[in-house]
């Protein structure tokens, strides 16, 4: 059973002021609600209530812009500042868009592979590649929906080539090697999602932007564990440092996203 730590936010997403504390929590139970993907179709916004996400995060914003002092400024306005909530929902958008292109950097290096070897790649693969693309498309779709403009992250193009790349590169090597990369990518987002759901849910705040986050984060595990399973084995000691490097990366690219 995997195990994280995790920082609280005290009620300070209110605000603006952070407390840490150390919390153990089982991310299988935690994080879980059925994956989209075993229910036969993609999250989409006829599951979740897309203007009462806005309405919850434009709330805690209007909350914590009183509580450190700030003008009344609409959450939507361009020059709104930014609190945690923005931060994190900016690393979603993020996320969710690097993902979309891990998928199709995957299957432009899956193409390419069946070029030079002169035969099919598997239907399994091949599979697994489009099936996941698909989920994250309609995550990235919620966000897209859920967040103005004045609230992403300014670096999309980044996020965009760097996803291309980490699917491409892995994918043209082999099936193994793309599996287990996707399992470290998805291993740091689970931890990512319930970063923002633990203290949200603790604080009271947003549940139906919390059940839009559980569901995307549901299909993140569902990511993870089809990997895993499908790689076929643990990692080697070069496997492990690959994956090591994979969750830094994805790490440090949130904490950017959260800024800019």
């Amino acid at each position: 059973m995997t195990s994280m730590r995790l920082i609280r936010r005290s009620s300070a997403l209110s605000h603006g002021q952070y407390m840490s504390r150390n919390l153990t929590l089982n991310c299988k139970q935690t994080c879980f609600v059925q994956p989209s993907r075993l229910m036969g179709h993609c999250v989409s916004r006829d599951d979740f209530n897309i203007q009462r996400c806005r309405d919850e995060v434009a709330s805690t914003h209007a909350l914590a812009d009183l509580a450190s002092g700030g003008g009344e400024v609409s959450w939507e306005q361009p020059h709104a500042r930014w609190h945690w909530l923005d931060g994190e929902l900016s690393s979603n958008i993020a996320g969710e868009t690097g993902a979309v292109y891990i998928y199709r950097g995957a299957a432009s290096a899956l193409s390419l592979r069946e070029s030079l070897l002169s035969r099919a790649i598997e239907p399994d693969v091949s599979r697994f590649v489009h099936e996941h693309m698909e989920a994250e498309a309609a995550h990235l779709e919620l966000f897209e929906l859920l967040l103005p403009q004045s609230k992403r992250t300014r670096l999309l193009p980044v996020w965009r080539l760097s996803g291309w790349v980490l699917g491409f590169a892995p994918a043209l090597v082999s099936p193994r090697a793309l599996y287990l990369t996707v399992q470290a990518v998805e291993t740091f987002v689970e931890e990512h999602y319930m970063e923002q759901i633990v203290p949200l849910e603790q604080q009271g705040r947003c549940p139906e932007l919390v059940k839009l986050l559980r569901a995307c984060c549901a299909d993140e595990v569902h990511h993870k564990d089809d990997a895993a399973d499908r790689a076929q084995g643990p990692p080697g000691l070069l496997e492990r440092a690959w994956m090591a490097v994979v969750r830094k990366g994805s790490a440090v690219a949130a904490e950017v996203a959260r800024r800019i």
